[in-house]
């Protein structure tokens, strides 16, 4: 089965593709272009596979949260491949495969995305069961559940660091532990996950689209603007 995944949730392009005799990831950071450079990078790993995209049987996308524009164009490179070839389509949620990446951990999994403006993208699992869903806030919003644990809870995601730090200086006493390894790579996990929910689901309705949690910065300013001018009236 040749697979191809596409991650363009953060600023770093995550691709990968696996087919009965080869496999193959690629990251690429710094200035990366996703509307410009996606493309050539996956035609790249297809000639070195001697594939082409016709020999495609599973496309798998993140879904998000994450970055507003890269999951525009991620999701929209992928749904026009989909459509143009007739080759399933599933997205898997951004921080699922983060968490899945540490599947290893035996406690808490607190996996953590810089949402920007002071805030995080936060999702917080164990053992497959979800204890905060995905979510735009703060350590407010997790602090209470990771005291609750009987053991240190791993902070993994890309802002793994960052948001520990943030936590210590709430409470030096929490029992938390820094994913030594963050960012990982997470073409595996998103792999592993998008087989297991095309097998179990089918693929995406056409019409579905990136989880974006929090509202744009358009959408924000456009609200303002109806509001001054309901206001005004």
């Amino acid at each position: 089965m040749n697979v191809l995944l596409s991650d363009t949730s953060t600023e770093t392009l995550s691709i990968a593709l696996s087919t009965d005799t080869s496999y193959e990831e690629r990251l690429v950071s710094g200035a990366f272009r996703h509307s410009e450079d996606l493309l050539p990078e996956i035609e790249a790993l297809l000639s070195r596979a001697g594939i082409t995209m016709k020999d495609l049987d599973l496309l798998i996308t993140a879904k998000g949260p994450g970055s507003f524009t890269g999951l525009r164009i991620g999701m929209a490179s992928m749904k026009g491949i989909s459509s143009a070839l007739s080759i399933p389509l599933v997205s898997v949620p951004t921080l699922d495969a983060t968490a899945e990446a540490v599947s290893f951990y035996p406690g808490a999994v607190l996996s953590v995305i810089d949402a920007k403006k002071q805030r995080y993208y936060l999702s917080m699992k164990k053992g497959g069961c979800t204890i905060i869903p995905d979510t735009d806030g703060n350590t407010g919003d997790v602090i209470d559940a990771i005291r609750k644990e009987d053991m240190p809870t791993l902070i993994t995601g890309p802002d793994a660091a960052a948001f520990a730090q943030r936590l210590l200086e709430e409470d030096s006493r929490i029992r938390i532990l820094v994913d030594g390894e963050a960012p990982r790579n997470l073409s595996k996990a998103f792999l592993a996950l998008g087989r297991r929910k095309f097998m179990e689901e089918g693929a995406d309705d056409p019409g579905e689209g990136p989880v974006y949690i929090r509202r744009s910065d358009a959408e924000e300013a456009l609200e303002r603007r109806m509001k001054e001018r309901k206001d005004g009236v």
